[in-house]
């Protein structure tokens, strides 16, 4: 081969590499396959909690995993649909059990990737039906989907910058929905958003709302101050839960919640004191022994499996506490990470199938 015809073939081959090279390190680099930074992210078990793998492979490429999630809701029919309410990111959605994940695109941008969606609320009647409690453009919303989260309409906001709409419930058997305000609003729709009557203005704003699943009047309601209230009349009438636990040092300070589901009346509180149950919907609390010294590192979340009443997950610091026996003994499970776990849910269906939030 002649110079001439060698120095040809080495320009060809430079000039494939710096066009070519580029393209493969930015596919490298924007893999959706690429782990989450620091453990943050949903970590998922399939042999109910024992082992677990982390989850935040992204399906859209360029677009990291959301480092704070706030809310965590099954689809009520899709076994393998799970949705997300993230801070700052927006809507996420899962089809296929948590192995991947992708942003929900409103079609028509009612609903902003950079919404921070507290709540999530689906019809599980018309599963077509999702509500989010958001807050975007500074102010407090309430968005209504008809289509499964494609496209949304607003149907409620707050009267004044930075309050927020931390709660919202749907009750498919009166088709009524509820929702809950940092103003201190508890107001209730009766015609799915179109109008809005005021149950209860609380002197404190209300940063969650649970609904008992048993029962579509029945409600918890969390006020900023550390105040729980309890309604068994869709917000008529409360109850103040709050006297039951304060004498326990930063009881107050609630992290998360959970009602048994085979028994309503039975309800955990996770809090910076630690885990506490009560036995008669909140009326008298006491503490459910964790191993770990009350206030010592408080819990950070609590999950009652919907299948064995007997069966606890809590959350401390970023580790795991599992009970099979209503909380008397406890495994501890580490996570490879040094964050927080914020969330525990356990699958409505598969009894082995366990989910748990872990961000900054």
């Amino acid at each position: 081969m002649s110079l001439k015809s060698v120095l040809i073939t080495i320009g060809i081959l430079l000039f494939g590499l710096l066009v070519f090279l580029p393209f493969v390190i930015g596919r490298r680099l924007a893999s959706p396959t690429a782990p989450a930074q620091n453990g943050v992210g949903v970590y998922k078990s399939v042999d109910g909690g024992v082992t677990w793998v982390l989850k935040s492979q992204v399906d859209e490429r360029g677009v990291v995993f959301p480092s704070t999630v706030l809310s965590f809701v099954f689809h009520p029919k899709e076994n393998n649909m799970v949705f997300l309410g993230t801070k700052g990111a927006g809507l996420w959605v899962s089809q296929n059990g948590g192995e991947s994940w992708a942003r929900a695109i409103d079609i028509k941008g009612t609903l902003k990737i950079s919404a921070e969606v507290y709540d999530i609320a689906i019809n599980r009647l018309r599963p077509d039906e999702m509500y989010l409690a958001v807050f975007q453009e500074n102010l407090g919303r309430v968005l209504k989907s008809l289509d499964g989260g494609k496209n949304f309409e607003e149907v409620y906001k707050v009267s004044a910058n930075r309050f927020g709409v931390f709660g919202v419930e749907v009750d498919a058997a009166s088709s009524r929905v509820y929702i809950a305000t940092g103003q201190g609003g508890f107001l209730e729709s009766s015609d799915g958003g179109k109008s809005w009557r005021v149950q209860k203005w609380f002197p404190d704003g209300i940063i969650r709302l649970i609904g008992d699943p048993s029962d579509g009047a029945n409600y918890f309601a969390l006020t900023s101050h550390g105040e729980m209230f309890r309604t068994h009349d869709r917000g008529v009438s409360w109850v103040r839960l709050s006297e039951g636990y304060r004498k326990y040092p930063k009881a107050d300070k609630i992290t998360d919640f959970s009602i048994d589901k085979l028994q309503p009346s039975i309800i955990y509180a996770a809090s910076q004191y630690g885990l506490l149950r009560s036995e008669n919907a909140g009326n008298v609390w006491n503490p459910v022994d964790i191993i770990v010294p009350p206030q010592a590192s408080g819990v950070g979340a609590i999950e009652v499996s919907p299948k064995d009443s007997r069966e606890l997950f809590a959350g401390v610091g970023s580790q795991i506490y599992k009970s099979n026996d209503f909380g008397e003994h406890w495994r501890i499970i580490n996570l490879p990470t040094a964050n927080r776990v914020n969330i525990i849910r356990a699958h409505p269906e598969d009894q082995g199938v366990i989910y748990a939030v872990v961000g900054k």
